[in-house]
């Protein structure tokens, strides 16, 4: 992808090669996954789109004006969720400590300026009758059928991203053992165990599957109708189909990561330990995988307003009143 089709916009030399070498910087140093080093140019790009529309030239003068910065995230904070800003100002600030660490500036502005707070949301979770009601209502008449079961499965039942469904070939999933072999961010690697009904659903799939899509360990093992290896906007496109139209599930928002967090929050309901959590879903902080315990809160609170004897006799006065 050429810098000209990015920017759409005259940017000068130097600012468009300190962007390549900071994202070869993440590629080869921080081993950035591509998924990431795209957002990353993104979000730089709309940044220099603003900047060009300041009139002024593009140089380290410019694109180190503490006001110009801050009149970018006012303009961005009146478009945009404070959680897109965030993740903006974040890349700028990741770009602006390797421009000043490579001495391409004097000074490093971005470290004067707090991100933005983001309202905590909760992850939405399925109760495990709806998870059972889910994927039991996907047929297994045809191969699609067969492959968007397997994928609900392995996203339940490992607690897998769906950019790390993707990419999973033959060579990382173990029927013998159970266990299932991830590439997650950071070009970080686990292992995984897979539940029985996981197991059933890829062996199913994968014996469904035609002889000439099964060409060796290195081949995808989710393909789509051509024998591609399926994308993450298929699996996102074919979840949502079935909550929608098979589920009625109109009031909820189903997608991969909807049975990711249903995963966490239901092994930690029934006893799972955090650490244990965190390795399974890939987490590098364990403040991340905290997450889950405020989910868990909200159901027993919600659970202790419903069954406890005294809340139950308030909550019967009050109807009688």
């Amino acid at each position: 992808m050429k810098n000209e089709t990015l920017f759409s916009a005259p940017v000068t030399p130097s600012l468009s090669q300190w962007i390549d070498a900071f994202l070869q910087f993440l590629s080869m140093e921080k081993n950035a996954s591509p998924h990431t080093l795209l957002n990353y140019r993104l979000d730089l790009t709309h940044w220099v789109k603003f900047l060009v529309k300041q009139d002024k030239p593009l140089t380290p003068q410019t694109y180190s004006d503490f006001k110009i910065l801050r009149k970018f995230l006012s303009e961005e904070l009146k478009e945009y969720e404070r959680a897109t800003v965030n993740r903006r100002l974040s890349a700028l600030k990741s770009f602006f400590k390797f421009l000043h660490r490579e001495g391409h500036l004097e000074k490093n502005i971005a470290r004067l300026i707090s991100l933005p707070r983001t309202q905590s949301r909760l992850p939405h979770v399925l109760k495990p009758d709806e998870v059972l009601k889910f994927i039991e209502s996907i047929p297994t008449s045809t191969l699609r059928h067969k492959r968007i079961r397997a994928a609900a499965e392995l996203l339940y039942s490992t607690g897998i991203r769906v950019s790390e469904l993707a990419q999973l070939n033959h060579e990382n999933v173990n029927l013998r053992t159970g266990l299932l072999t991830v590439m997650g961010k950071g070009s970080k690697e686990r292992v995984v165990p897979m539940g029985r009904h996981c197991q059933n659903a890829i062996r199913d799939y994968i014996e469904a599957m035609p002889r000439e899509h099964k060409k060796g360990l290195s081949t995808p093992l989710l393909l789509n109708e051509s024998g591609e290896r399926v994308s993450v906007r298929t699996i996102q496109r074919d979840l949502r189909a079935f909550a929608l139209d098979t589920l009625g599930m109109r009031g909820l928002k189903v997608s991969p990561h909807t049975f990711r967090h249903s995963c966490a929050t239901h092994l930690l309901a029934r006893g799972a330990g955090l650490r244990e959590i965190q390795e399974l879903l890939g987490h590098e902080s364990l403040v991340t995988t905290q997450k889950y315990t405020q989910v868990d809160m909200e159901r027993l609170k919600a659970s202790y307003k419903v069954a406890h004897p005294k809340e139950r006799l308030k909550k019967e006065k009050e109807v009688i009143r």
